[in-house]
């Protein structure tokens, strides 16, 4: 794809196939790829690749034939009107495809002589293409400019910031730091565009600048704006393996709105999971110097975390015609990883152990680590059940454990629960194994904790046990 024109008796698209005098396909393909072979007049391609871009259902089963035949015209074709609709009909197939499209340019230019001189001359191409009166071009033209750089194409890329294309101005913030581009004051009116593409880019260019003014934008962001704004803002932030970024994560888990909870939950997970800047245990320190926890509060976000289905879940699930889809949180976003699952497990109990019991109802939240020994990843499984005998039983001596204090405060009773888990043969083995060790290590561990405390206790099964233990 150069700027000038090409011959037109080029050979045809290697995307296009063969096609008969109607103009269909005589493999059966879709009619409209036929139609941007070069036999076409240039008016009946771009109509092809413009419809292209809007397929039908019918079209599906040849979804890679299209893209092909799409990027093989915006690539070669003659005429910059038809080149221009196959890109446009490129990024509704897929924005990515915009991005492939621009590394073969510029590997294609490279490979036409002095590497250096190539550079410099595809740098000047996609920065011409950024004051191209087509919107196709000039989205092509950040997007290239983005991926090769010069010493100023940020710059370049700045000037695009106020573009009348939402698609052009996102590529081009996003790619104004990928160049190297600091200026965080340029950025910031991006941050409260009123275009979603825009907004998100802006603030990846933030996370990319990894500042300390972007930071401060990014919590302003989190903390004032509306609530997609903090919501797309604590996502990102948990990119950055910073300790201010951390603390506006933290205090996002407070956020009046359910999604921007869950996300700041899922992005704290994500940091501590690395442990490298931020370290874990600071992050649970910090998190249980802030009790009490509401019972809709930290909590149960990371309990949702938890819950999320990671992409080897959704893999088992596909694979598993009559599996149950229990587990999958309302509004989940599914993109967390197995790693961040298990630190926001982890956190969940910490809190959870730590929490005061006459701060809220906290039966949901022991019922969600009952269910957990049944959890699709193993180390979560095996979370629940190390912490559940250790909540259960503090719980258990705080009244006179012959009254049943299983029940209360919790609110759950947590030893029948376990007793139906350890008998049910629909679960797992390994959950029903777990049950029946939380079991025993919550009989053993309220025992201690009653001779710790002087007094005389005898764990009752069953009503008929303690009639029995003084019968003896």
């Amino acid at each position: 794809m150069d700027d000038g024109p090409r011959s037109e008796g080029a050979t045809g698209s290697a995307g296009s196939g063969g096609a008969g005098r109607s103009g269909r396909p005589t493999d059966g393909g879709p009619p409209a790829v036929a139609r941007l072979d070069r036999r076409f007049d240039a008016s009946t391609r771009r109509e092809a690749a413009e419809a292209l871009g809007n397929p039908s259902s019918s079209m599906s089963a040849a979804a890679e034939r299209v893209v092909e035949g799409l990027f093989e015209t915006a690539l070669g074709d003659p005429d910059e009107a038809v080149r221009a609709a196959a890109i446009e009909s490129l990024y509704f197939h897929g924005d990515d495809h915009v991005d492939r499209l621009a590394r073969r340019i510029a590997e294609r230019r490279a490979a036409e002589g002095d590497s250096r001189a190539a550079g410099r001359g595809v740098a000047e191409t996609f920065s011409r293409w950024l004051e191209h009166d087509r919107a196709a071009y000039r989205m092509l033209g950040a997007t290239g400019l983005s991926a090769v750089g010069d010493e100023g194409a940020a710059g370049r890329l700045r000037e695009a910031f106020d573009d009348d294309d939402a698609r052009v101005r996102a590529r081009a913030v996003r790619g104004y730091a990928r160049v190297g581009g600091e200026a965080v004051e340029a950025v910031r009116p991006l941050v409260n565009a009123p275009n979603e593409l825009v907004r998100g880019a802006a603030l990846d260019a933030l996370v990319a600048i990894d500042s300390a003014d972007a930071v401060e934008l990014l919590a302003l962001a989190a903390r004032r704006g509306n609530e997609r704004l903090r919501l797309a803002a604590v996502d990102r932030l948990g990119a950055l393996d910073r300790r201010d970024a951390t603390g506006v994560l933290i205090g996002s888990l407070r956020d009046p709105a359910e999604a921007v909870r869950r996300a700041a939950a899922r992005s704290v997970a994500a940091v501590v999971a690395e442990a490298d800047a931020v370290p874990a245990g600071d992050v649970r320190d910090r998190l249980l110097a802030e009790r009490p926890f509401e019972a809709d509060g930290p909590l149960a976000a990371f309990r949702a975390v938890a819950a999320e289905r990671t992409a080897a879940d959704r893999a088992a699930e596909s694979r598993d015609a009559a599996g149950s889809r229990e587990g999958v949180t309302s509004g989940s976003r599914e993109r967390v990883d197995a790693k961040t699952k298990r630190y926001a497990a982890w956190l969940y109990c910490e809190l959870l152990e730590a929490a005061d019991p006459t701060a809220a109802d906290r039966s949901a939240a022991v019922k969600w680590l009952i269910d957990a020994l049944d959890h699709r990843d193993r180390l979560v499984a095996d979370l629940a059940a190390a912490y559940l005998p250790r909540i259960v039983s503090a719980d258990a001596t705080e009244e006179d454990p012959s009254e049943g204090a299983t029940e209360s405060p919790l609110g759950v009773d947590v030893e029948r629960n376990l007793r139906a888990l350890a008998s049910d043969e629909a679960a797992a083995e390994a959950a029903r194994e777990r049950a029946r060790a939380v079991l025993r290590r919550f009989k053993r561990a309220v025992v201690e904790a009653a001779a710790d405390r002087h007094v005389e206790y005898v764990y009752v099964r069953w009503p008929a046990d303690y009639t029995e233990s003084y019968n003896e």
